[in-house]
């Protein structure tokens, strides 16, 4: 059962820290060749960490942002769109993880009657 947890966890960590250098990346100006070495050093950690299966939702979501960049090399699109693209899902990401952070509804009301 530990073992298990361990190793989706190092999982996990492993695609924010992809989700993370992918955006640093799109942070300055790079040509196509340069995101073509970079994505091949940034998937390097990923092959040799163990898949495990992601119940969660932002778990699964980080695995199809990971898959879909897998690629983005071969895009026909400019960097300026694939950056836009990259930033938007990555910021949908964040969200989607702070999402549980928020408190209820119900125990909002509760702080305004007081």
């Amino acid at each position: 059962m530990k073992k298990e947890r361990a190793v989706r966890s190092r999982y996990v960590r492993e695609l924010e820290r992809f989700v993370n250098r992918i955006v640093d990346f799109f942070g300055k100006e790079h040509t196509k060749e340069e995101l073509h070495t970079f994505l091949d050093k940034a998937f390097k950690p990923l092959e040799n960490i163990e898949k495990v299966y992601l119940s969660n939702e932002y778990p699964k979501e980080l695995e199809k942002f990971v898959e879909k960049n897998a690629n983005l090399h071969l895009s026909d699109k400019s960097m300026e769109e694939l950056k836009e693209d990259v930033a938007k899902e990555a910021n949908l990401l964040r969200k989607l993880k702070r999402k549980k952070s928020f408190s209820k509804e119900k125990h909002k009301k509760r702080a305004f009657e007081e």
